[in-house]
């Protein structure tokens, strides 16, 4: 039987990167998007499922590979590090 781990995953970006998601309008993105509640001095935390940041991951990370050199693709790659960041730690502390 397939289980699913829908606990919460969290992680904070900043505003800019948080304008950057928005722009770029994600189909899997306005659950993430819509969770932003600004934190101070970290920036806006971001929360959803584990399916909704993997989903939210690809999308970003692919963005950044096909990206130009230059302060975009620095965002996107800051991004997906961040999404990724939390969907391994919740690997982790299984």
């Amino acid at each position: 039987m397939k289980t699913t781990d829908e606990r919460p995953l969290s992680t904070c970006i900043s505003g800019e990167q948080l304008a950057l998601l928005k722009k770029l309008d994600y189909p899997c993105s306005e659950a993430i998007l819509a969770s932003a509640t600004l934190i101070e001095d970290e920036g806006f935390e971001l929360s959803g499922n584990r399916y909704a940041f993997e989903t939210l991951a690809g999308f970003v990370a692919g963005d950044a590979n096909h990206s130009r050199a230059g302060r975009r693709r620095d965002q996107l790659y800051d991004i997906a590090e961040a999404l990724e960041s939390s969907l391994a730690a919740r690997a982790y502390a299984r």
